[in-house]
């Protein structure tokens, strides 16, 4: 076997269009449409998170399931 060619990809730099989240795969899983056809879009890292975050909130989770994941993570703060 030989490798003919090969391309790599900031995940931070994926369009939003490029990116799913998926409940179905699992916690945490992302899904990349198609990987040979992207398009790229400059962003900074906490920009990526809250992509992340949207993406998370809007799939069937919801806010209510964004919170408890980010509870369980620790990502968030409470005064409990």
């Amino acid at each position: 076997m030989e490798v003919v060619a090969h391309n790599s990809y900031d995940l931070k730099y994926l369009s939003a269009a490029d990116i799913s989240y998926n409940p179905a795969l699992g916690s945490g899983q992302l899904q990349v449409r198609d990987i040979h056809y992207v398009t790229l879009t400059k962003r900074t890292t906490w920009e990526f998170c809250q992509l992340l975050d949207r993406k998370v909130i809007n799939s069937k989770k919801g806010f209510a399931g964004w919170l408890d994941m980010a509870k369980k993570n620790e990502w968030i703060k409470t005064d409990e």
